[in-house]
């Protein structure tokens, strides 16, 4: 009978329920307390959006925000809610001008350049380089002769020419100079400053061949001995020199620079070892030599071997440059391509270093520039255009001329 009346059935159903609900004794279902709302997680899909529109608050804090705005302060039983921070209020513009100001004064200062007084500093100039002179080469004036071809080359006489910002982004661009590629490109065809002494002992007439290939199609060669030992050991006496002279200078600054090239006399340019400035003698550059002959010796030493070869000289009016030697040449032509009030010459060896101030000698480099400038008209543009002189040395010793690349 119990089977047929499903009994049994009945009161299993009841034993279920019975241990169903001892088990889960004392808890509430959704139903049985207030309604509320569960905050959406973090969104998969980012869409882009100016910063200042972003919410960047997780969604716990959203939660918990939404509570407290419900329920009051705190809605987790027990849980003890932060202390809030101590509010700071913010500086006003005024008082971070001083800050500001200071900030300005160095270029890297990216963070001010959205800030309206001072975002004209930080605008990026547009400025087109000039072609390299090396450009102006051209194959049908190759067949021309000297004079036809210096008629012909009148033409390119102000092709070196450049502005003031083409100047200033030249000087940018080749600031690691010999390690630089381009340092080559702007120095091809221009008389620098160390190849003035040369280009005015030649002549334009029949100028020496390895003065027209230095000045024309300058190239990255590998360094002798000597070179290699100047350039190592640069860095050592610029170091010894600021130290030196910042002791007697006030508020001395020592930087590195590019190739120079000067708008009034675009023909000639120059690579100072440094350009310096102090506030008790204004801008001046740096030209260093470290002689590998005196490497191990001092300066007197060297003085006392009375070799022609070296660049000083005791006078009575103390240490010098030789004005005969190349040296005297390289600096004042550096010093008017830069438009500095002087130029200090440090010599440097192992054991000693002095350092040689030279001023502007106005009659000197007068009859300088006027010889270089000479010399880029009657040589170097004929050079460019029509490989004029590199092809009558290869006919005379049976080579053949092969382009730079420069």
């Amino acid at each position: 009978m119990a089977g047929v009346a499903e009994t049994c059935t009945h009161v299993a159903a009841l034993l279920f329920k019975v241990e169903a609900t001892v088990r889960i004794h004392g808890t509430k279902t959704v139903t049985d307390e207030s309604a509320y709302w569960v905050l959406p997680g973090n969104t998969t899909k980012i869409l882009p959006a100016a910063g200042h529109n972003i919410d960047y608050t997780s969604s716990a804090a959203q939660k918990k925000t939404l509570d407290k705005n419900i329920k009051g302060p705190s809605v987790v039983k027990g849980r003890r809610s932060r202390p809030s921070k101590r509010k700071i209020p913010s500086s006003t513009f005024e008082e971070l001008s001083p800050v500001l100001d200071t900030l300005q004064k160095h270029n890297k200062a990216v963070c001010l350049s959205g800030l309206e007084k001072y975002y004209t500093s930080h605008t990026v100039k547009s400025s087109t380089l000039p072609l390299s002179l090396a450009c102006l080469h051209n194959t049908g004036a190759e067949s021309l002769g000297l004079t036809e071809l210096q008629l012909h080359c009148v033409k390119y006489e102000n092709t070196a020419k450049v502005t003031e910002e083409q100047a200033e982004a030249i000087e940018v661009r080749t600031r690691l100079q010999h390690k630089s590629p381009e340092w080559y490109v702007w120095r091809a065809g221009r008389i620098t400053a160390s190849m003035m002494h040369a280009v005015c002992a030649t002549t334009v007439e029949k100028p020496a061949i390895t003065v027209v290939n230095r000045v024309c199609c300058p190239v990255n060669s590998v360094y002798n001995v000597q070179t290699t030992w100047g350039l190592e050991h640069e860095q050592d006496a610029r170091h010894a020199y600021t130290q030196k002279m910042s002791a007697c200078h006030k508020n001395l600054q020592v930087c590195m620079c590019g190739f120079l090239v000067n708008t009034a006399f675009p023909e000639v340019g120059a690579s100072p070892d440094g350009l310096t400035t102090c506030e008790c003698c204004g801008k001046g550059c740096l030209e260093i030599k470290c002689p590998f002959k005196y490497r191990s010796d001092s300066i007197q030493q060297a003085l006392d071997a009375h070799d022609k070869d070296f660049c000083l000289e005791l006078t009575a009016n103390g240490l010098n440059l030789k004005k005969t030697h190349h040296f005297y040449s390289q600096v004042q032509t550096q010093v008017f391509v830069s438009n500095a009030k002087h130029c200090d010459l440090v010599v440097w060896t192992q054991k000693d270093m002095a350092v040689v101030r030279i001023f502007p000698d106005v009659h000197f480099w007068e009859s300088r520039l006027k010889k270089a400038q000479e010399f880029f008209q009657k040589v170097c543009l004929p050079e460019l255009v029509g490989k004029h002189f590199s092809m009558q040395n290869a006919a005379l010793s049976g080579h053949k001329v092969f382009l730079s690349g420069v």
